[in-house]
């Protein structure tokens, strides 16, 4: 079966404001919010083409312990790191030339959830 798609959903207190982060940081585009008892519980955003789901925490799904890392290659990174430190991440490693082939840095929003800013170039 080829049909699976995979896409990640990110449990955060403030749903409402995670969105406006994306909104402001990575360009994204909001989709539909579906709200019962003033919380969202399912919300779409688009990032580049890519759907990116997201939902305020609750007694059924508390936030989650930090482990992911999400991966946004743009053509500056360095652009994209300033724009989420002006709306309240903090640095985890800045954006820097990466002997790996990439200008990169991570970076952690207000919710837990790290973002790995990265464009391509040359190896060093």
């Amino acid at each position: 079966m080829n049909d699976i798609q995979v896409s990640p959903k990110l449990v955060v207190r403030d749903a409402t404001a995670a969105i406006a982060f994306m909104v402001d940081v990575l360009d994204a585009t909001e989709g539909p919010v579906h709200r019962h008892a003033g919380t969202v519980q399912h919300a779409t955003v688009h990032v580049a083409g890519r759907a990116l789901s997201l939902k305020d925490a609750d007694e059924h799904d508390p936030v989650p312990s930090p482990g992911a890392i999400i991966e946004v290659v743009c053509a500056d990174p360095d652009a994209v790191a300033e724009r989420a430190l002006a709306q309240g991440a903090d640095v985890v490693f800045p954006v820097d030339d990466q002997p790996y082939g990439a200008r990169a840095g991570r970076l952690v929003d207000p919710w837990g959830t790290q973002w790995l800013v990265t464009t391509p170039v040359a190896p060093t």
